[in-house]
């Protein structure tokens, strides 16, 4: 397979890191008829098969069903969220931003599989001779996200603030073995609908206000192509303290955030936190066929023994104090972990 980073130009990342660093946020475009979309695009596909027979699984009492999903790893709210590998229902049980959000949670290099061969009936939209297991589609996709498109960006950002060269991976990484991804599908249902129709002219907030805890986040929609908007996807403009969707989604699009670590780390002067959120994107006439949305998000996170000390930029406006005994990015996120598991908020109807 041609390396799929010989795609794309070293100027795409360079612009993406220069929005980043003044808005937060930014579009990657991707090769649109290239091996990246087509790897993401196949992936997609089997994520969703997958997240069908993981559901339909747990709602069945015939054992036969379960077959090819045994070994798929139940997430234990309970449990540090920092850590998380396997699967979780739509819940508030699951946390706050997990209440309309069911999916598969990937971390710190772990990976489980989930027998298609068990399956055949349900993967029609599944080419014959491009199956193969959903561990391998999803570390490709990892790949893809990971390798590609968040060491693109991250080189691009050591340019700018004229860090060594593969900064962020000797001093904070490897991050391949420390970040966490995240493939989820958000499930409205009717009882969603009437808890917004009780709220008059208000919006559903299927996710919270927050930022990421990363360093940056890479964030895919499965629809084919580039399509117009967010799929309510917004993100806060601080200047103008207003709500605005992301332009565009799909295969051939890669949203960045920056992260709340990148920003801890340029602390007051370079690449602010993106705060967003996901709302309501659908009409009631579009129901039955916008209500399924994928989404992949990486979490490009530094090793947990890694310093949450400033970066070292000629750039930026701050020392690193030798004295200061600096947390660990473990302590750092244990903290978010932490918030990240609370009940939410008790207005979560929002203007």
């Amino acid at each position: 397979m041609q390396e799929p980073q010989h795609e794309m130009e070293l100027h795409q990342f360079d612009q993406c890191a220069q929005t980043l660093e003044a808005d937060g946020y930014a579009l990657l475009s991707l090769p649109q008829h290239g091996e990246v979309v087509a790897s993401l695009s196949q992936a997609f596909a089997t994520a969703r098969w997958a997240l069908d027979v993981v559901s339909k699984s747990r709602d069945s009492s015939d054992p036969s069903e379960t077959t090819g999903c045994k070994v798929v790893p139940l997430i234990d709210p309970e449990s540090d969220s920092a850590s998380w590998t396997g699967y979780h229902c739509a819940a508030s049980t699951n946390g706050r931003y997990n209440e309309f959000r069911e999916g598969f949670v990937f971390s710190n290099g772990e990976m489980f599989d989930i027998q298609m061969r068990n399956h055949k009936a349900d993967l029609d939209c599944i080419s014959a001779e491009t199956q193969r297991s959903f561990g391998n589609e999803m570390n490709e996709m990892f790949h893809i996200m990971h390798d590609v498109i968040a060491d693109g960006i991250l080189r691009a950002i050591e340019r700018r603030l004229q860090l060594p060269h593969l900064y962020f991976k000797t001093a904070l990484g490897p991050t391949d073995n420390s970040s966490q991804w995240h493939m989820k599908r958000y499930v409205v249902d009717s009882s969603s609908l009437e808890r917004q129709r009780q709220g008059s002219n208000e919006t559903l907030t299927l996710l919270p206000v927050h930022t990421d805890p990363s360093l940056i986040s890479v964030v895919v929609v499965d629809q084919r192509g580039v399509n117009t908007g967010g799929m309510g996807l917004e993100v806060f403009h601080s200047k103008t303290c207003t709500w605005e969707e992301i332009s565009h989604h799909g295969h051939a699009i890669a949203i960045i955030f920056v992260g709340s670590v990148l920003s801890h780390l340029t602390p007051g002067q370079s690449f602010p936190a993106a705060k967003h959120r996901v709302v309501r994107w659908w009409s009631d006439e579009t129901l039955s066929c916008k209500c399924q949305r994928v989404v992949a998000t990486l979490f490009v996170r530094p090793h947990g023994d890694a310093r949450m000390k400033p970066l070292a930029s000629p750039l930026l406006q701050c020392e690193d104090d030798q004295a200061k005994n600096y947390m660990t990015f473990r302590q750092w996120n244990s903290r978010v972990a932490r918030n990240y598991m609370k009940k939410k908020r008790a207005k979560t109807w929002v203007l």
